[in-house]
């Protein structure tokens, strides 16, 4: 199961990263929700809208170099941002034609402690691996915090370039959250829309914020007319 989860979502998952006067830093990742080249990932890695793009990497079966001399960027727009839930909705600038799965984007509100989940994402981009890992873990907890924001946490130490990635429920093979970092409790959010983004401590917790706030910018841009 976890092995049709990982080859089902890892295509979708992209490097985001920033183009500054020809130098290119690596962000964190985003993943693909629609067809028209939308995406969602975590707000505070697009703080800044200039020279945002994203880089599709081989995602088979085969062993791959940890990095790739040649890759082939494109540019993305900011479209929604939500500081306050730390989600964002971007838009690839050039027509591709992409398929995504049917029925794959779900909700926190499905998923309960000790629920398999799989994390995806560019854990070591900014160590230059340009490969997307698949990481499993276990639900450990539904919080709420200081500001209301339904967290996801989970039993993986994840790393700054996971930031952005889909939390996937395993059962189902549905989206529930985007990845948002290491759990510390008093770091997290301080009862307001700064979201403080301190070192975690060595901790093996990870949250994710529910993907229903990815889902509500998707809405509001009207991806879901015909709902």
């Amino acid at each position: 199961m976890l092995q049709g989860t990982s080859q089902k979502f890892r295509g979708g998952c992209l490097m985001l990263v920033r183009d500054t006067e020809g130098a290119v830093g690596f962000l964190g990742t985003a993943f693909l929700v629609h067809g028209s080249g939308y995406l969602l990932t975590a707000a505070h890695l697009v703080s800044k809208p200039e020279g945002l793009l994203v880089v599709a990497t081989a995602s088979g079966d085969a062993y791959q170099p940890m990095t790739f001399d040649r890759v082939s960027a494109i540019p993305v727009s900011i479209v929604q941002r939500d500081i306050v839930h730390d989600v964002a909705l971007l838009k690839m600038e050039q027509e591709i034609a992409i398929g995504v799965p049917d029925d794959f984007l779900g909700s926190g509100a499905n998923v309960r402690p000790g629920a398999s989940l799989m994390s995806l994402g560019y854990a070591f981009g900014h160590e230059q691996l340009h490969t997307a890992l698949s990481i499993g873990s276990f639900a450990s907890a539904k919080i709420r915090s200081p500001n209301d924001t339904r967290l996801i946490l989970f039993d993986t130490m994840v790393q700054d370039g996971d930031t952005g990635g889909p939390l996937i429920h395993v059962s189902d093979g549905h989206i529930v959250g985007i990845v948002s970092g290491r759990f510390e409790p008093a770091e997290v959010v301080r009862g307001s829309a700064d979201w403080e983004r301190r070192p975690a401590r060595d901790t093996n917790i990870s949250f994710a914020v529910d993907i229903d706030y990815g889902v509500a910018l998707m809405r509001a841009a009207g991806l879901f007319e015909h709902d």
